[in-house]
């Protein structure tokens, strides 16, 4: 039997683990199951790191950037159940997560814990040898890239968003984390931008409503990974950076910055076969 919420499904494993199945992009939610009482701690594990220490409150617990940073602005935590949520996930975020939980009795490792009270989000801990007063819940989860888009030198391709798009949502397209398009939901507000050695320089069209980015006579160097962000009219920090230079620079080379709660974003992973000469058929 498994389980499937929102596309996630969950696979009840062996000794006690459940497999986790998610799409890149998803947001997905790792319940404890598990009677936390108010007092108890929750360390949360990924591959033996500590990614999360969940105190009841938070200011006396603390989010990780994990190893190379990758939860880094991804992770949620649930204070009165201590369950996990982790944001837009990636293929880098496959693997084994560990939920432990420190009880109120266990004052030995309670007090190890509580010597420091400032969180350092970048440090890294390993697991250490776990009591048996313990509770652990493990999760293996599996996550499944962006589908991939097959296509031919020459053709145009239209990237659909699927996503509902209010009038003063912004929509900001990426290729390999290069801002190509600002979408402004009129030309005279919106920028197309040429990418890194001009590549998509006179290549580049948009539909100003729904936020669709197309592409003409594409080549190989066009393959690779595109990423569609909206900022929310409601995400007035963000909308205002953007705003605060008007004039469109198509050289301007944008590198993408962290991506807020409030956004949403879909993937696109495209494949270009180049010009097939001088095939032979038996």
């Amino acid at each position: 039997m498994f389980f499937n919420v929102n596309n996630i499904f969950v696979f009840p494993g062996v000794f006690g683990e459940d497999v986790v199945t998610v799409k890149e992009g998803d947001t997905v939610t790792l319940h404890t199951d598990i009677n936390k009482k108010e007092h108890d701690k929750m360390l949360w594990y990924f591959e033996d790191t500590r990614i999360a220490l969940i105190n009841g409150h938070p200011n006396t617990s603390c989010l990780y950037d994990g190893e190379d940073g990758r939860f880094r602005d991804r992770l949620e935590v649930d204070y009165k159940t201590g369950s996990l949520i982790i944001t837009d996930i990636t293929t880098e975020h496959a693997g084994r997560y560990e939920a432990e939980i420190i009880r109120s009795e266990s004052s030995g490792k309670r007090q190890s814990l509580n010597r420091n009270r400032k969180c350092d989000s970048t440090k890294i801990t390993k697991k250490i040898s776990i009591s048996h007063d313990d509770t652990i819940k493990t999760f293996s989860m599996i996550v499944i890239g962006a589908p991939e888009m097959v296509k031919m030198e020459g053709d145009t391709v239209t990237l659909h968003t699927d996503i509902t798009k209010k009038e003063h949502d912004k929509m900001l397209w990426y290729f390999e984390d290069t801002r190509i398009a600002l979408i402004n939901g009129h030309p005279n507000t919106s920028c197309l931008y040429d990418g890194e050695d001009g590549r998509f320089r006179d290549r580049l069209e948009v539909d100003y409503k729904t936020g669709s980015l197309i592409i003409t006579d594409i080549t190989t160097e066009h393959a690779g990974r595109y990423e569609a962000e909206i900022i929310r009219s409601e995400s007035s920090g963000k909308r205002q950076s953007l705003n605060r230079n008007r004039r469109c620079d198509s050289r301007k080379i944008t590198r993408r910055i962290s991506i807020s709660h409030d956004d949403t974003i879909k993937t696109f992973n495209m494949i270009v076969i180049g010009e097939l000469r001088n095939v032979i058929y038996p």
